[in-house]
């Protein structure tokens, strides 16, 4: 098979691996069917991907996995386009580039939860339904590098409130702040949830579901009238329990992703 011939089939494994967490036996059965020469052309565009940094290996609990190589430029939702600091992108991608410079801070993009969290606030921002227009503010609870408020912003979002405990994570986020031209719309912070003043048009929280259920009742507070919630950090088995809390606080599903063995929500008020 020809380099030209490989094109469609690398196109079906990169969009195969941007939908979901896959091992290479998973692509070898998914789109190399039964026949030998099937398998031996997946095998041989994977490599070619991995050689050219679109892939990578990652060996966790004993299995390889294939994932995205968030060294260079990869698209995370349907709108939304990561890219490292200093990464060149070949062409201008259709949607909005968000640049993040690597650091200790969670939140670059590699982790499945990073991702879904940026889906769900592409999806609370898609203004579908004419919910959540330009103008509004958005609240990032435990910002890390500040991915999900710069995001957020840069789909649309007026200004924005990344909060942290953690000094080197504000420092992070401050500086991809820098990165992306967005100092005069967007706060970072160490105050903390219980003193944020006011309410936001979208409230984004990528943490531990102990930590989701424990402030539950804040989150929800800071959502105005036709707000979004988007969670992540949630494992399957956490997740009904998780919405049987924020259902006492008036909090109702709208979106859910999986990837990887964890879920991303977005909530809205209304019961």
């Amino acid at each position: 098979m020809t380099g030209s011939a490989t094109e469609p089939l690398k196109r079906r494994i990169l969009e195969t691996v941007a939908a979901r967490r896959c091992t290479p036996a998973d692509l070898l059965r998914e789109l190399g069917g039964a026949s030998r020469g099937g398998r031996r052309a997946v095998r041989r565009a994977l490599r070619e991907l991995v050689a050219a940094g679109e892939l990578r290996y990652l060996l966790e609990a004993g299995r390889s996995w294939i994932e995205p190589s968030f060294g260079r430029a990869v698209r995370v939702s349907a709108r939304l386009v990561l890219c490292p600091e200093g990464g060149g992108l070949a062409e201008s991608p259709p949607g909005v580039v968000v640049r993040i410079a690597p650091g200790a801070a969670f939140g670059a993009g590699e982790h499945p939860t990073t991702r879904l969290a940026l889906q769900g606030i592409d999806f609370a921002l898609a203004g579908g339904e004419g919910r959540r227009a330009p103008g509004s503010r958005v609240l990032d609870v435990g910002t890390g590098s500040g991915v999900l408020v710069i995001a957020a912003v840069r789909l649309g979002a007026a200004r924005g409130l990344g909060i942290d405990r953690d000094p080197c994570a504000r420092f992070e986020a401050q500086a991809n702040v820098r990165l992306n031209g967005l100092e005069d719309r967007i706060r970072v912070s160490d105050v903390p949830l219980a003193a944020v003043e006011g309410r936001f048009a979208l409230v984004a929280a990528n943490l531990r579901a102990p930590t989701l259920a424990a402030m539950a009742q804040s989150l929800a507070r800071r959502c105005m009238p036709g707000a979004a919630l988007v969670l992540s950090g949630i494992r399957p088995p956490e997740e009904s329990g998780l919405l049987e809390i924020y259902s006492r606080f008036g909090m109702r599903r709208v979106w859910r992703e999986t990837e990887g063995g964890w879920v991303g929500l977005v909530l809205e008020p209304g019961g």
